[in-house]
């Protein structure tokens, strides 16, 4: 029976990559969108001094291990997309891996841990905005980290444990959580000790959030007094309250389906062990600190949904281990109707590609058009794009491109080449602008020749 179980439980996973696989793989690589063109030129790494630069420079954020990430890209793939979706897809399936490592490691069976990870990858939120956008990959480096800093703190390998606590920083600022959360944890397992113990176990975590933030502090990165005003922390509670709905939502409602759904297969499943509920504890408080930061800022993404909901996964998978111990027949079915709703998914999950594929075939299309042009005349140094800014356009160049149209032409077009995002053709009176172009239909195109006369 054990056999049969164990098949039965790959042959399923195999089955779910394969439906993960049909919803992404076609949206892989189309282009790069917005902070893409910034994080690819701040990785321009050509000497030792470079990659000093990444770790010392202030960029807003303090993400050196993200910028390091492009800078290995782009040595090994040069500009195209598809190499940097591809590293993407390589993190998200280590993230998986790990995920499943851990629910084993907190003594779950293995098709709780497979449920887990199903549970994880097939979040409708997030989820895609992390493996088809390039810049998403800030919360698949933060969860390789941090999940990492976990296995290791859970196997006693503490200075590891410290560096991979250093490293999740270095990617995403919700890791700051991660000293308390991980102290937490070692107060249970292996086995259960006092706060004191497990703080005196925990401390390469501590030495590492106090490197943390010696190395912010002298990039001359943003802090909490000085972010940007949709970063600044608020403690209104109807906008509070308006983040924790939002994100109970992005964070736990696939979990929360599906766990009632073997839930109720198992009818009577009766008391969780001693491990379920502490899985259930962990999961819970994994969820609570990924999203102690975001639920306090007033812009909201669905890409800080993809580290919290590694939590409720847990939590889930708990709950499968469950009602797998105590009808394994009825869970089975009830995992193969999931998948089977899963694969009728499919079109649905694909249809929520579209927001991040569009823009990045919009500046794919874009900027291959201007450098087509710019290749005819190479004397061209100053270009502009005009957007449409009708409400029917589905998708514009400012989704595309945003602010980092200039960013994206010196990299794609000429390091000389100045280039201008508008909404109507711009005047001025020192700079020649011999290339216009215009959205129209969708598609990028160019406009007539036209010459800005300088003033006499």
């Amino acid at each position: 029976m054990a056999l049969v179980s164990t098949r039965h439980t790959w042959v399923a996973a195999v089955v779910l990559a394969a439906i993960f696989a049909a919803i992404y793989v076609p949206a892989l690589g189309h282009g790069f969108v917005k902070d893409d063109f910034r994080w690819i030129a701040e990785g321009d790494v050509h000497s030792p001094d470079d990659i000093h630069r990444i770790f010392t420079t202030n960029v807003g954020f303090y993400r050196p291990l993200v910028t390091s990430s492009f800078a290995i890209d782009r040595a090994a793939w040069g500009l195209d997309p598809r190499g940097y979706a591809l590293t993407n897809l390589l993190l998200l399936a280590a993230d998986a891996a790990l995920l499943f490592l851990l629910a084993t490691r907190l003594a779950l069976p293995v098709p709780a841990a497979v449920f887990a990870v199903a549970v994880w990858t097939l979040n409708f939120h997030g989820i895609n905005m992390a493996l088809l956008w390039i810049s998403g990959r800030t919360a698949l480096l933060l969860i390789l980290f941090a999940l990492g800093a976990t296995l290791a703190v859970l196997r006693g390998h503490l200075p590891a444990a410290g560096l991979f606590t250093l490293a999740a920083m270095l990617c995403k600022e919700e890791a700051v959580m991660l000293p308390a959360l991980l102290t937490a944890v070692a107060m249970f397992r292996p086995r259960r000790i006092g706060l004191a113990a497990a703080f005196a176990r925990c401390w390469p975590l501590w030495v590492a959030a106090g490197l943390y933030v010696l190395l912010r502090e002298q990039s001359g990165a943003f802090g909490v007094s000085n972010a940007p005003g949709y970063y600044h922390l608020t403690v209104d509670p109807r906008a509070v309250l308006n983040n924790v709905a939002q994100y109970l939502d992005r964070g736990a409602t696939v979990a929360a389906a599906a766990t009632i759904a073997v839930w109720m297969a198992a009818r009577h499943p009766g008391p969780f062990t001693r491990d379920e509920r502490d899985v259930i504890g962990f999961g819970a408080l994994w969820f609570a600190s990924m999203y102690a930061i975001t639920v306090f800022l007033p812009v909201r993404s669905s890409l800080y949904a993809v580290a919290p909901s590694i939590g409720s996964a847990l939590v889930a998978a708990a709950f499968a281990a469950r009602a797998w111990r105590a009808a394994p027949s009825r869970f089975a079915r009830a995992c193969t109707a999931l998948v089977a709703i899963a694969a009728l998914l499919v079109p649905v999950y694909r249809s929520r590609n579209h927001g991040l594929v569009e823009p990045a075939d919009l500046a794919s299309q874009s900027l291959a058009t201007i450098r087509d042009a710019v290749r005819r005349d190479p004397t061209v140094r100053d270009i502009a794009v005009i957007d449409d800014a009708s409400p029917r356009t589905p998708v514009t160049l400012d989704s595309a491109f945003g602010a980092l149209f200039p960013d994206a032409v010196h990299l794609f077009v000429g390091p000389d080449v100045r280039g201008t995002l508008a909404t109507e053709v711009p005047h001025d009176a020192h700079a020649q602008l011999p290339l216009v172009f215009v959205l129209r239909g969708g598609r990028l195109v160019q406009r007539d020749v036209l010459r800005a006369q300088p003033s006499v």
